[in-house]
């Protein structure tokens, strides 16, 4: 459903930014005209401009949905949380992995510095088995 289908629902209640910024102080009877003469490219600039107010007219908008569009939403929203969920994993285990890396890299320098594997063991974490390795 278009954003414009949507506008007499929604209702901004005494928000001075909003009325001074879109309207410019005009009266209550000028506002529902200018309200009236919004165009649907009006809205969607309005809803790219505000994050808030897009979410406010996508949350208004899925109560017209049908079963259909609403459980293919919802499995989308479904989807791309999973997808966020695996790159937030992978991206947990290549930080780890590379923290591994750098520790190791640590342990050479100090074991070609003659430090001795039980301080290296104690300051970088690693085991005593993956030192001698």
């Amino acid at each position: 459903m278009p954003l414009r289908a949507m506008q007499q629902t929604f209702i901004f209640v005494g928000n001075s930014k909003v009325l001074k910024s879109s309207e410019e102080g005009r009266p209550s009877s000028l506002r529902q005209q200018y309200a009236d003469e919004t165009t649907d490219e009006d809205l969607r600039k309005i809803a790219e401009k505000s994050p808030i107010i897009k979410l406010a007219y996508d949350e208004l908008d899925k109560f017209h949905w049908n079963e259909k569009d609403l459980v293919a939403y919802e499995e989308r929203i479904m989807d791309l949380r999973k997808e966020e969920a695996i790159l937030e994993y992978r991206l947990d285990l290549a930080k780890e992995e590379s923290r591994k890396e750098r520790e190791i890299e640590v342990a050479k320098n100090l074991l070609k510095a003659g430090v001795s594997i039980d301080i290296i063991a104690q300051t970088t974490g690693l085991s005593m088995k993956e030192l001698q390795n």
